[in-house]
């Protein structure tokens, strides 16, 4: 019983959605909407994501025999795809080594473009039954602008694939904190959601309204005092010079009295790539002010291979001293064909100020999509 209590917590830990990586973005200078269909990234990955991403820029054996005839389309209106991952978890149990093995994604997903400007967006979450289903116009707003209405997250900050970064979801079963990571946890629901955004050239901005989604009092109807919505703004710029690609962006997401805000950017310089986030947020967790942030160093070792450095800090209250949260992961991620990537880390966690020790923890993720 007590080992399989462990791996159910296990598995809530790691449990996380496939998003767009923003170091891609960064070193294509391009908004992550290049490979993705979802104008803010992440999920189904249109022709490019599947075509030059997924089968020639990303393996380590490009093109392949088996994949080489894929697109996901269906037919001229229809398409399709998905992400499936498996993680092998392994960490210290009173002074036991405890494994396991579990699926931690399956997703599917179904794009309907019913017009030249029109489309429908459905995902199917097999885990978790959190399914997102919007529909997007496109050109139908001056700059290249469109208009989404749907069931979806608001685009805030960096919509990282690891959602236990403390930037987004953080840990879901708690080390030491009340609260260890943002509001952007796999299990959130997703609100009703009315999103507009433009493009300027290399500047990218979106807003947002959506159904209140911070805490859970809402009845999710759209008949509720404007006061229970969240309003979200976001905006990224792509600006190059020479060989050097960067990104600059900011985010502000305002429900009630709560307050989330944050900037988040990265530099890109041949095989080396660095990303990262700091946000704060305001009457949340109490009257204090709550800091996370993410700091992510990436070596393009060669094709199909990256090295990887990662840390995150997390502190509920910065004004009281001790008790903040930081860790350091490091990794290896290696995609020897297309559409199947591995990912290998080791992940060393510390509570500033406690003498408590947290075991170091061991992943080995699988990850096929298509």
């Amino acid at each position: 019983m007590v080992r399989i209590i462990i791996k159910l917590q296990i598995i809530i830990i790691f449990s996380s959605l496939l998003s767009a990586i923003p170091r891609f973005a960064i070193q294509e200078g391009a908004s992550c909407n290049l490979c993705h269909i979802d104008p803010n990234g992440g999920g189904l990955r249109n022709e490019y994501g599947i075509i030059m991403t997924s089968k020639e820029d990303l393996p380590r054996s490009p093109g392949g025999k088996i994949s080489k005839n894929y697109t996901g389309i269906i037919n001229d209106h229809i398409r399709v795809g998905g992400d499936i991952r498996f993680l092998n978890f392994n960490t210290m149990q009173s002074n036991q080594v405890t494994s396991a093995l579990f699926p931690m994604q399956s997703n599917f997903y179904g794009y309907w473009k019913i017009s030249e400007a029109g489309a429908v967006f459905a995902s199917m979450d097999l885990l978790r039954s959190n399914n997102e289903i919007w529909v997007n116009w496109d050109g139908l707003l001056p700059m290249n602008g469109y208009l989404k209405v749907g069931k979806d997250l608001p685009a805030y900050g960096l919509n990282v694939d690891d959602h236990t970064s403390f930037i987004r979801g953080g840990n879901i079963r708690k080390k030491s904190l009340l609260q260890e990571g943002l509001i952007f946890s796999p299990y959130l629901s997703y609100p009703g959601l009315l999103e507009i955004g433009f493009n300027f050239g290399d500047i990218y901005l979106s807003q947002s309204i959506s159904n209140q989604f911070i805490n859970y009092s809402s009845s999710g109807g759209f008949d509720e005092y404007l006061h229970d919505k969240a309003f979200t703004t976001r905006i990224e710029w792509f600006p190059t010079l020479n060989r050097i690609n960067g990104m600059i962006g900011a985010s502000l997401l305002q429900q009630g009295i709560v307050r989330f805000q944050g900037i988040f950017g990265g530099i890109s310089l041949g095989k080396l790539t660095w990303v990262g986030e700091v946000d704060i947020a305001e009457n949340w967790l109490s009257d204090g002010t709550v800091l996370a942030s993410l700091s992510e160093l990436t070596y393009d070792f060669i094709q199909g291979v990256d090295l990887q450095v990662k840390f995150d800090f997390f502190d509920e209250d910065i004004d009281t001293t001790g008790g903040a949260l930081q860790r350091l992961t490091f990794g290896v991620e290696y995609v020897p064909v297309p559409f199947v990537g591995l990912n290998i880390q080791a992940r060393l966690t510390e509570v500033i100020g406690s003498s408590e020790a947290i075991e170091p923890e061991f992943l080995i993720q699988l990850h096929t999509w298509f």
